[in-house]
């Protein structure tokens, strides 16, 4: 019987220690930064997003299948927006890049240092 308790005990940390992985990053957060390395892994810039894919692929577990499913419809969007993309659009979705998808695309390290206050980049 004690074996038991203490199996269930373990497995209940397990999957309190998976839930808090998700936690790392909100819904919206996560849906933000799936619209980055959308517009990334297109022909709109040429970057590596290695960080991203394994970011992306640690804060997957956990979440709701509504917000996959809403990650998924925001990948196709952003997908078809840079690859339709022209003139003032596409200065946009450059500026989007460059500017706020940066903190996404250099994945979790580096945005952990930018929620935990860490010295910003000159």
């Amino acid at each position: 019987m004690k074996i038991t308790a203490i199996v269930l005990a373990a497995s209940a940390f397990a999957a309190a220690g998976a839930a808090a992985n998700a936690a790392d990053l909100s819904d919206m957060d996560y849906l933000r930064a799936t619209r980055c390395h959308a517009l990334a892994s297109t022909d709109l810039v040429d970057l590596d997003t290695a960080a991203i894919d394994k970011m992306l692929q640690d804060q997957r577990y956990g979440r709701s299948s509504y917000v996959l499913e809403r990650a998924n419809s925001e990948r196709s969007r952003a997908g078809r927006q840079a690859r339709s993309a022209e003139g003032e659009e596409r200065s946009r979705l450059l500026a989007e890049v460059n500017g706020p998808c940066q903190a996404w695309l250099s994945g979790a390290e580096s945005l952990n240092t930018a929620k935990a206050g860490g010295p910003a980049a000159d």
